[in-house]
């Protein structure tokens, strides 16, 4: 979506500004649920667009500033960096009820990196690798290892431990 969304945000001062590129979710739930995780993490931090930044804003009353974010880091320092203190079993259903909204209803992913089979699907049993190495997803597996808990979690947050 960073290279679909670039010709699009021309309140950008210059490359300076963002050299890796500008994510917009457009306030759509599955692109926020990732933000989210990504921003919590320190993969990525918003930014505020001129226009909405020059707003007086009441912050005690909006939850979402901006839809518009830059990466932080590489997908490279992402893989180097120690992201331990946010390994719990609430953030990883967090995290997978987040997934689950990218799946489409043939149980496909709607998109897949290259770095993925291996990384996460290998090591997860909600997925499953065939012969060619297409990737599906159990939906089944999901309900019974991540809603069963998200049903029962107090706070949906994804946070350090």
């Amino acid at each position: 979506m960073i290279e679909v969304d670039r010709s699009f945000l021309s309140w950008l001062a210059n490359e300076e500004t963002t050299p890796l590129g500008v994510f917009d979710h457009r306030f759509t739930s599955k692109w926020e649920w990732s933000a989210s995780i990504l921003k919590e993490v320190g993969a990525i931090t918003p930014i505020e667009p001129p226009r909405l930044a020059a707003q007086e804003i009441d912050t005690q009353r909006r939850i979402v500033q901006t839809p518009f974010y830059t990466p932080a880091m590489t997908l490279e320092a992402c893989q180097a960096t120690d992201f331990s203190a946010f390994e719990s079993f609430d953030n990883y259903c967090y995290a997978m009820f987040t997934f689950d909204q990218h799946v489409d209803h043939d149980n496909q992913l709607r998109f897949i990196s290259p770095r993925f089979s291996n990384a996460v699907a290998a090591r997860d049993d909600i997925f499953e690798i065939d012969e060619f190495s297409r990737v599906t997803y159990n939906s089944g597996r999901f309900n019974e290892k991540v809603m069963s808990r998200w049903e029962e979690m107090q706070i949906r947050a994804f946070k350090a431990a």
